[in-house]
């Protein structure tokens, strides 16, 4: 076996073994770990080389995921494992500490990284299919699954069309697993054979393996007519397609089992979400205006629309005749995102409804429509008056995702005064910031040498007689030559550093 198929199998082994729901702390500490390090020549260097380059990330499962994908130094990244692994066998107060979900999920991390760099352009199958056989698993590193839950699938098919198919609840230790399910039949030569040839084209080209920490994964035999088995795997929400047909669902569909799990797990993920909006407010128009109509009506309507397929939110407005305002914010990743956040399961809860004797305004009638697309199911539909007391118990909580992102992208620069309102720097001028400090509300001069800092940013800057350190917020920014400065250059204190927002519970103190 080569150098790199080696370091690709110690990555897989030790990776599954860190995701086990069942694995024991004296598994992971014990010199096993340590002697596979040795034997690829990685160094047990404190992780100091890692740090070097890569700061928090050497012992920081949060900072490790932000620089991941940055990562190209197999020995490297090794050597940090070999030494990451050492702290919990040697320094940690307990060896236990392992288990602890952010410790693990650093290992899984890490792990992972090394089997992508190891295991790049790999895997690529060559051949004709033979026999296709996929074990999905859903169950992640943390939370141990209920008792009795299914947690994992496994399922053959072959080129002639024969499917052998079990599913396993978990137990919990000593016995994890336990078959609850088992079916053997044979399916359409011809379905078959499309199942094997899609999966088979999809995966002879180049494969990358991608994990996640916090879902199941998934592993794949696909053996040729020459009976070479060539071996994928991956995290469990996989979309892999071929000729616009998502693989998962192609294989459901032709298998007739709609609660495979195969790459993507089977999440019931929500595609779209239709929201209509519709108020009617009548009043007592201006007499020159109509003497003979009683009630004029404005009649005004809403629709948002979001949508995994076009990866749009749209936001109409009807106004009024002849007046429509029309928005539409094109994000891909971002809508997917967006969609993926929202539990199909409990989006829109149960509608409270009014009490009885609830005063309606007689000239006026607000009502809605929630209209809900999923991936598998029926279309649901909520609707009622537009109230608190009407309205679905997670609608807050929707609205207010869907506000945050729209605003995240808000209305360009254009109209902007902050942009269009400010004049170039001179050679000679100084950056003066005014700076309000929320305890006091008192605003003072700093002097800023970052040419980045606006209206808005929380910055650090010296306070007081003993220049303690302080956290304000920039209300003003000019540019002045120092004879027009708007305090004194030499008595003004330069601003320290910019933060992205204060810490919760910062004390906003100017001494």
């Amino acid at each position: 076996m080569s150098k790199m198929n080696q370091i690709h199998a110690f990555a897989v082994k030790w990776c599954d073994k860190f995701r086990d729901q069942t694995v024991r702390y004296i598994d992971l500490v014990d010199h096993y770990m340590a002697d596979d390090c040795e034997a690829l020549g990685f160094v047990m260097d404190c992780g100091k080389a890692f740090e070097r380059r890569y700061g928090d990330a050497v012992s920081n499962a949060t900072a490790l995921d932000k620089v991941i994908g940055e990562i190209e130094d197999i020995s490297l990244l090794g050597s940090a494992i070999y030494s990451r692994w050492r702290y919990f066998n040697h320094w940690a107060y307990s060896a236990e500490e392992i288990l602890e979900p952010q410790n693990r999920r650093w290992f899984i991390l890490a792990l992972s990284r090394l089997a992508v760099l190891t295991g790049e352009k790999r895997f690529i199958f060559s051949g004709q299919p033979k026999q296709l056989r996929i074990v999905s698993n859903r169950s992640g590193f943390g939370p141990r699954p209920d008792p009795g839950s299914e947690v994992e699938q496994r399922m053959t098919i072959t080129w002639d069309g024969r499917v052998f198919f079990s599913a396993y609840s978990f137990e919990g230790p000593p016995d994890r697993y336990k078959k609850t399910r088992m079916q053997r039949f044979r399916m359409e030569q011809a379905a078959a054979q499309e199942i094997l040839g899609a999966v088979s084209t999809c995966f002879s080209e180049e494969y990358e393996e991608h994990f996640a920490t916090d879902i199941g994964n998934w592993t794949m035999e696909l053996t040729n007519t020459e009976g070479v088995v060539y071996k994928f795997r991956g995290s469990l929400h996989a979309d892999f397609a071929i000729n616009g047909t998502d693989l998962s669902d192609l294989i459901r569909g032709e298998l007739g089992m709609e609660d495979l799990y195969v790459f993507d797990g089977n999440p019931n993920r929500v595609d779209r979400v239709t929201v209509d909006y519709h108020r009617v407010t009548r009043a007592k128009p201006d007499i020159s205006v109509s003497a003979e109509t009683e009630y004029a009506a404005w009649d005004y309507t809403e629709q948002l629309v979001v949508d995994r397929e076009s990866h749009t939110i749209a936001h109409i407005q009807n106004i009024g005749a002849g007046c429509t305002v029309s928005r539409k914010l094109c994000a891909e990743e971002g809508v997917e995102n967006l969609l993926d956040a929202l539990d199909s399961e409990v989006l829109f809860g149960a509608v409270e409804g009014n009490p009885d004797d609830v005063v309606d305004d007689p000239l006026e009638t607000r009502d809605y429509t929630i209209t809900v697309d999923v991936k598998h199911g029926p279309q649901r539909i909520i609707h009622g008056t537009y109230d608190k007391k009407s309205l679905p118990e997670r609608w807050g909580d929707f609205a207010e995702s869907i506000l945050e992102f729209i605003r995240f992208y808000g209305f360009g620069e254009i109209l902007d005064p902050a942009v269009y309102g400010k004049a170039k720097r001179r050679a000679g001028d100084y950056m003066y910031c005014s700076v309000e400090f929320e305890n006091s509300g008192k605003r003072y001069h700093y002097v800023s040498d970052d040419d980045g800092i606006k209206v808005g940013d929380h910055v650090v800057v010296p306070v007081g007689k003993d220049n303690h350190q302080s956290v304000g917020r920039v209300t003003e920014v000019g540019f002045y030559p120092e004879n027009e400065a708007p305090f004194p250059l030499k008595k003004t204190k330069h601003i320290i550093d910019k933060i992205i927002a204060p810490e919760a519970g910062f004390d906003f103190d100017i001494g």
